[in-house]
């Protein structure tokens, strides 16, 4: 698999919907567990990073519909991504045990190029 670059879906996928490689980690969680219910508490147990962090994560995938999230208190969450969007799910899980460093890249590849275009507003130019 060296030298391969994700494949277009999986690549969407990452610039629409994570933002750091904890949101990937919990999603991962979750979906290599899919019979299981996570709290947070147990969710941030596995990550390691922190509670409230965890929390959005949560929050993000469950707005998106990726996950559910019980009634319950505290709140359980369980996998929920069907279809096309679980195959997508999969093939990412897939290239991140396989190939990690351009999983990682994808992720902050979008926010590299945010912060360039951000920059290249303020280039000044020269008048004609």
């Amino acid at each position: 698999m060296s030298g391969e670059k994700l494949p277009p879906p999986v690549r969407s996928f990452i610039s629409h919907n994570l933002s750091s490689i904890e949101q990937l980690e919990i999603l991962r969680l979750l979906f290599t567990r899919p019979g299981e219910e996570w709290t947070a508490e147990a969710v941030y147990k596995v990550v390691l990073t922190t509670l409230p962090s965890i929390e959005q994560g949560l929050a993000k995938f469950t707005a998106a519909g990726f996950i559910e999230k019980t009634a319950s208190t505290p709140a359980v969450y369980r996998l929920r991504a069907a279809g096309e969007t679980r195959a997508v799910i999969a093939d990412l899980c897939k290239f991140y045990a396989e190939m990690p460093a351009r999983v990682i890249e994808a992720i902050y590849q979008k926010d590299r190029n945010s912060v360039q275009g951000f920059a290249d507003a303020f280039k000044l130019k020269r008048p004609p």
